[in-house]
């Protein structure tokens, strides 16, 4: 992929999380519980990134998937979830080598 065209599909995924927050917020949902959604954003710019080596492919699962915890653990009351912080570590720390696992069958890095 071409070093420009790169560079606006990853800037088209920062603003576009950036951009998902304000709809939240003007939207009347309280942006409290769903700032990790930048995060996630970042972590698909990190996939835009490259395909071809494993660290932005596991970067970016990385990111996606903590996001995705973050964002449960902030709705933990909703959710029913007793205790958030634990659920959280768990998930923060089971999460690093499925992503792993997951970045090394996407990748086409051959290391």
């Amino acid at each position: 992929m071409a070093r420009s065209s790169r560079g606006l599909i990853i800037f088209s995924f920062l603003f576009g999380g950036a951009g998902l927050l304000f709809l939240l917020w003007g939207l009347g949902i309280s942006i409290g519980k769903w700032w990790p959604v930048f995060f996630a954003a970042v972590g698909l710019a990190s996939f835009a990134r490259g395909f071809g080596e494993i660290a932005h492919v596991v970067f970016g699962l990385l990111l996606i998937g903590w996001s995705a915890a973050g964002i449960v653990c902030l709705h933990a009351g909703e959710l029913s979830i007793p205790h958030a912080l634990p659920f959280f570590f768990g998930a923060f720390i089971l999460w690093i080598p499925i992503s792993w696992l997951i970045g090394k069958a996407l990748s086409t890095d051959t290391k």
